[in-house]
Parts: C-alpha cells; sequence; structure tokens
C-alpha cells in the first residue's frame, strides 16, 4: 500500500503504520480500506473518513494496520479558516505506539482520545510538557431512529435555522462567548455541512444546537447552548430533539459528546434517546 513514490512506511510491532501528510495522490486502496472501517464502525471513523473526503489540505492522520484491519490511527486537522484558524484537533483512537510525538506544537489545541491508559498517560504527560493541561472525560452519546423520543413543548417551537436567521445567530454566538464575524454565520447557514437549529420562545431565539459533520451515515451534533434566562424550560431539549429528529429521517443516526460532569445535558440527551 502506498501513496505514489512519497508514502513513508514503517513496522511497530510487527504491524504497519502509514503516515500520510497531503492527499494529492492518496492512494484509492487506502481510500477504500478507511471507507470500509468508516461503514462498518461510523461513530469511531467519521471523523477521520469526513476530513479525508472534504478537508484533505488542512489533514495528515497515521494509521496502524495489520492485515486489512486499521488497529489504531492518529488524525490531525488544522484549522484554516474560521475562528479557530491556528488551531488544530487530533483524534487518537487505538493503538499507535509513539503517539506523544506527533501532537502538534500548536498553542490552541485539542485532543480526543479513546485510548489505553498507557497511551493516554502519555499525551496528557506531553501535554501538561507543553502547557496544555486541562483534562476532561466526555461521553460519546448516539440515537437511532428505534430508540428516538420526540419532544414536544406548546410553549417552544424548534427548527433549522435559515438566512434570514443570522442576527439572531450572531446574538446569541455572541453571548456564548464565541462570536462569530457577520461573514462566517452566514457561511454557517448556508454550508451543506453546517445545519444550524434554533429553539424559539415567545419569537425569540432561546437556544442553538448545530450539525458541524453531516453524513449519509451519520450525523454529529454540537455547539449546544441555551441562553441564561430561558435554561430549566426545555429550550435545550427542544433544539436537540429537533435536529435528531431531521438526521434520523434522513436515514442517518446522530451523534454528539457531552461532558460527563454535565448530568442536566446527559440525563437530556438520554430521554430523547
Amino acid at each position: 500500500m502506498h501513496r505514489g513514490t512519497h508514502h513513508p512506511l514503517m513496522m511497530i510491532n510487527g504491524e504497519l503504520t502509514v503516515v500520510l501528510r497531503t492527499h494529492s495522490n492518496l492512494d484509492m486502496d487506502l481510500i477504500r480500506l478507511i471507507k470500509r472501517h468508516y461503514i462498518a464502525n461510523p461513530l469511531t471513523y467519521v471523523y477521520l473518513f469526513y476530513d479525508l473526503m472534504y478537508y484533505p489540505e488542512v489533514t495528515e492522520f497515521y494509521l496502524n494496520i495489520n492485515g486489512s484491519d486499521i488497529t489504531g490511527f492518529v488524525l490531525i486537522w488544522h484549522a484554516a479558516w474560521g475562528p479557530r484558524r491556528g488551531c488544530s484537533s487530533v483524534h487518537i483512537y487505538g493503538s499507535v505506539d509513539g503517539v506523544e510525538g506527533l501532537i502538534p506544537t500548536d498553542e490552541c489545541l485539542e485532543v480526543h482520545m479513546v485510548a489505553s491508559s498507557e497511551i493516554t498517560g502519555a499525551v496528557i504527560k506531553r501535554l501538561g510538557e507543553m502547557g496544555l493541561v486541562k483534562h476532561r472525560r466526555f461521553l460519546t452519546m448516539a440515537c437511532w431512529g428505534s430508540v428516538f423520543r420526540d419532544y414536544r413543548n406548546p410553549l417552544i417551537g424548534a427548527r433549522r435555522l435559515g438566512i434570514d436567521d443570522a442576527v439572531d445567530l450572531a446574538r446569541v454566538k455572541a453571548e456564548q462567548g464565541t462570536p462569530l464575524d457577520p461573514g462566517e454565520v452566514i457561511l454557517r447557514l448556508a454550508s451543506p455541512h453546517w445545519h444550524y437549529y434554533g429553539a424559539f420562545v415567545n419569537g425569540e431565539l432561546a437556544s442553538i444546537a448545530t450539525t458541524y459533520l453531516k453524513l449519509p451515515e451519520v450525523w454529529v451534533i454540537g455547539d449546544v447552548y441555551t441562553r441564561a434566562r430561558y435554561r430549566g424550560i426545555g429550550a435545550g431539549k427542544a433544539v436537540t430533539a429537533a435536529v435528531t429528529k431531521d438526521a434520523l429521517t434522513s436515514g442517518a443516526m446522530a451523534m454528539l459528546h457531552v461532558d460527563e460532569d454535565n448530568e442536566p445535558a446527559v440525563r437530556v440527551y438520554r430521554r430523547i434517546g
């Protein structure tokens, strides 16, 4: 398996490690391998497959391959635009030796790990040496059509946001502490990948949620935020249910990540399936 004539290969513990930094000549066999794993296990491979398909120019990844199986990977996505420009997101899964040496040195960095305690410990130690020491545990939650429970509240209307909602969305994002410039708001509302949803109370945007990653098999939900004066009335539940329902109607599953210490959010997500 190779990428043109510049495809670095290494043997680690009897496994083939494929190192890819750019994708201008990405081997089709490798694409098929990643897609096969994604179709079999969307929740694990969704970020790897999505970034490979849509953002190869800002993505690098490292795979451990044993026979025809991927036993681990490191995915690094470098944000080149938007409010997180200059930041990197790293996803580590499974068995990857020496992973701590692959971590970018960006000052703005997020690392997501599903790996052994030995690997996570080595990475956390490395991040601590870099001065990046905030550590939290997240749950990955998913919903299929058979377990979904819709939420309806006559006082709350929830729907997908459109261009006409740009001013309201910008206002809520600023209140959230993650402001977007007007151009970025329009780009997100018009994007086929980003779908913003809102819950309205008396005509005012009370809560938001988004799909920041959308594939036929899975939509990943995030950026769930409810304005302070509307908390505790079901606005967050309504907006999350609305986007989940649309995901399931499209034939996909819905997936999100939530801080395990955020018990109110965990309860809400469990109630809708």
